[in-house]
């Protein structure tokens, strides 16, 4: 099921068109928006002719955009700007009849709802409570949530163009513009930062394009200060007030024409950055806030997300033929919302699995197999729970290279993992799971003779010097545990390893001729015994109807 989504902000009107398949995150197919300034004006409560006409238009295009998607649904929201004014009614009947688009007008409260199930989907919040912060062109949304229901809604009329328009009028703007706004911004905020600090929140997340725009913009300089921009990027990367602080200094001394130079820094938005930017520092400074971390799903996604679960149209659990994988618990899970019950990372990592059409059983079993053999030579590897996750990722993923070719699929696992969006992983985990991916098979590297020779293991060395050992003893691991099942048809059922001054010995249950999967972990098991330096044996044990008990994914 394909759905458009469109958002008329106060700044900007946005689009996004999104394909919905069950069991995996909505997939983001194409984004657009306009920079339309609605919300301009707005002093004297009444959306202007000029910014009507130019919202019309755009609403035309964005509707011809999603027909050409061939959507089945295109729902169309609108916010702050449209709600105060006094000819809403007016507009909305306008974009009714002149475009075909039925608005829903969407009251403060009810806008950060549907932002905290955006970010609730695509944040892990590991039992801790998030302020969610978004800055929009009229209002701010602020909400406290743990992934479940939000313990507090609020929206306050502060924005990036209201705030421009009622205290900027120079370029640069001057100190005492700043004062102004800075002043303004606290009184307004005092009832606000008081409920929130009454409920309290252990980090905080930002979304909208004030937030992301900055966060870009820090992100990009950082890069060119230090000139060691990594391939691998997190889905929701982390800044300081500080850096926030030094930004906002910099921007404050240029002058409009400069702004839009900025790198990071949409242009369109560099005569409302000033006020935005300082309205994001001074909320971080009045909650005795250090660092927020950014969420590029807000209103948009949070709309699709809500009316596919109103109709039951995702989320309503896999196949009867698919692998189940255990809950963040640890029990089973049941048919049913399996796939919203997993944590957020489970959801990423199934999600690219299937979208690259992983061979389910398969994956699954070589993640159980490697989550035990994982488990029993804990005292070699001496790696932990972090660890163990990532092993397991690595395993559900490791094949998804199949989709671009056969040959070198390891490689192309490797290429596809770096370029998915992996809501809940930071870019060093995702470049963990990727070069796992990439030595499930193949030889290790070694230390490079030449340029050559370390561009071909590029990725392993961009990995810090301890995150290389613990990539290379997992995927050891994870070699033996996919060669235990070369055949794809899990005829090893279980393994067990035991310790001892002879080596490893792992046994080996099955209920059938396993003699295939003997002779591919015996070849795979290469690297582990270079690696820990003990030996391997193998020992087969044949039973009829054995009982899988598995840890890692549940019956097929």
């Amino acid at each position: 099921m394909k759905i458009a989504a469109i958002d008329i902000g106060s700044n900007s009107i946005h689009l996004v068109i999104v394909r919905a398949v069950e069991g995996q995150h909505i997939e983001i197919i194409d984004r657009e928006k306009e920079v339309v300034r609605l919300g301009a004006g707005l002093q004297d409560h009444r959306l202007s002719k000029e910014a009507t006409e130019r919202a019309i238009l755009t609403l035309r295009r964005f509707r011809q955009m999603a027909q050409a998607n061939r959507v089945d649904l295109i729902i169309t929201t609108a916010t702050a700007a449209v709600r105060e004014a006094t000819n809403a009614e007016k507009f909305i009947d306008r974009v009714r009849k002149e475009v075909g688009l039925e608005v829903q007008l969407l009251p403060g409260v009810e806008e950060a709802r549907l932002i905290a199930l955006a970010v609730a989907e695509i944040t892990d919040f590991n039992h801790r409570r998030a302020l969610i912060i978004d800055i929009g062109g009229g209002s701010t949304e602020f909400i406290i949530s743990d992934g479940r229901e939000p313990q507090l809604l609020l929206s306050v009329r502060l924005g990036a163009v209201r705030l421009t328009e009622r205290f900027i009028s120079t370029d640069p703007p001057s100190p005492s513009e700043r004062e102004n706004l800075i002043a303004a911004i606290r009184a307004d905020l005092t009832h606000a930062v008081a409920e929130i600090k009454q409920l309290g929140f252990d980090f905080i997340i930002g979304t909208s394009g004030t937030i992301l725009n900055m966060t870009e913009a820090i992100l990009q300089a950082e890069a060119a200060e230090t000139d060691n921009a990594s391939e691998f990027e997190a889905f929701s990367p982390t800044i300081t007030l500080e850096q926030i602080h030094q930004m906002n200094r910099q921007l404050a001394a240029m002058e409009i024409a400069e702004r839009r130079l900025v790198p990071g820094l949409e242009e369109k938005r560099a005569d409302i950055i000033i006020a935005g930017g300082l309205l994001l520092e001074t909320i971080l400074h009045e909650l005795h806030a250090q660092e927020l971390t950014q969420c590029d799903w807000s209103l948009r996604e949070g709309v699709v997300l809500d009316y596919l679960r109103q109709q039951k149209a995702t989320h309503s659990g896999l196949d009867e033929n698919s692998p189940l994988l255990t809950g963040t618990d640890g029990r089973r899970l049941e048919q049913g919302n399996l796939f919203d019950a997993l944590d957020v990372r489970t959801r990423s990592v199934l999600s690219v699995a299937r979208h690259f059409e992983y061979d389910a059983p398969h994956s699954h079993h070589v993640a159980d197999l490697a989550t035990r053999l994982f488990n029993d030579t804990q005292p070699l590897h001496e790696l932990g729970d972090t660890e163990r996750r990532l092993l397991q990722y690595a395993a559900l993923l490791h094949d998804i290279g199949y989709r671009v070719a056969h040959n070198e699929h390891h490689r192309h696992g490797l290429y596809l993992i770096k370029n998915s969006e992996m809501p809940g992983f930071t870019a060093n985990e995702i470049a963990m799971v990727g070069v796992i991916v990439r030595y499930h098979r193949g030889a290790m590297p070694k230390k490079p003779k030449n340029k050559r020779e370390k561009r071909e293991h590029e990725d392993y060395y961009s990995l810090k010097r301890a995150d290389r050992a613990k990539v290379l003893r997992l995927a050891a691991i994870l070699q033996i545990a996919d060669g235990l099942d070369r055949s794809h048809s899990q005829n090893v059922r279980r393994i067990n390893s035991e310790l001892s001054d002879a080596g490893l010995q792992i046994s080996v249950h099955s209920n059938s001729d396993c003699d295939l999967e003997l002779w591919s972990a015996e070849r795979k098991a290469k690297w582990f015994t270079d690696i820990f330096r003990v030996p391997i044996h193998f020992k087969a044990q044949i039973a009829p109807a054995l009982q899988e008990n598995k840890l890692f994914s549940v019956a097929d």
